[in-house]
């Protein structure tokens, strides 16, 4: 009885291990960004203006990319990203409402600056929803946060655990825009003023799997031999029938 105890106990304490991972927290702030338009048009700038212009009616999706390449053993349980304040101004007399979408194309076309581009334009406003935030009008952006869904944290895993490319992209989309030359653009940028590099920063809750050491693999071991000899007795020991 007491060698099974024991196999109980030691099979008790791996699972104890394996399941305790250690939490963590990882801030990591975007290594590029920039913007096209509905034409496929980008400038090459970093700035992340988003919306209509009034000027010459384009419409601009923005994108963010990071590098989670510190990642690669840890598992993203919760995510936010946050934009840092002074970055341009809401030209927007109201609030407005910004989408944030996964990218699914080319990373290297997208930070390449790749011209005539539509694709990447549409890809950046669509597909599976990161999350929404209301950004008040008429004046300097303040920083704001969005907490991502639960698409964004498997894309985040993703990349984080991809071999060969560990780049995550994040795509925006003035969702409540009226139309072209509607005059609202989020994050413009006028005059002297220059755009924020980075422009954002992800916030992220992550676990890591601890590994057993040595020791444990062999109380493992030790206990399930103890299991399966105690089992063995048993029914070695067992009642047998007996005939008349």
């Amino acid at each position: 009885m007491r060698m099974l105890k024991l196999g109980a106990l030691s099979c008790a304490v791996l699972l104890s291990v394996i399941a305790g991972g250690a939490s963590n927290a990882a801030t990591i702030q975007n290594f590029d960004s920039g913007w096209y338009t509905n034409s496929g048009f980008t400038a090459g700038v970093t700035n992340i203006n988003v919306g209509s212009s009034n000027l010459s009616g384009a419409v601009y999706n923005n994108w963010l990319a990071f590098n989670l390449a510190g990642l690669a053993n840890q598992n993203v349980t919760s995510a936010t990203l946050t934009f840092y304040g002074g970055n341009g101004i809401n030209t927007s007399t109201t609030s407005e409402t910004l989408g944030l979408f996964d990218y699914t194309g080319s990373i290297n076309a997208l930070i390449s600056n790749s011209q005539n581009n539509v694709g990447i334009y549409n890809d950046l406003g669509n597909g599976s929803s990161y999350g929404t935030a209301v950004v008040p009008g008429n004046g300097p952006i303040q920083q704001f946060s969005v907490t991502l869904s639960q698409s964004a944290i498997a894309g985040l895993n993703a990349a984080a655990h991809n071999q060969s490319d560990t780049r995550f992209v994040i795509g925006g989309s003035l969702l409540s825009i009226s139309g072209p030359f509607a005059n609202e653009q989020l994050f413009a940028i006028f005059g002297p003023q220059s755009a924020l590099a980075p422009a954002a920063v992800l916030n992220l809750e992550t676990s890591v799997a601890a590994v057993p050491e040595p020791s444990t693999w062999a109380m493992m071991i030790l206990g399930f031999a103890g299991v399966g000899f105690m089992a063995y007795r048993r029914k070695q020991n067992g009642p047998k029938l007996r005939f008349a």
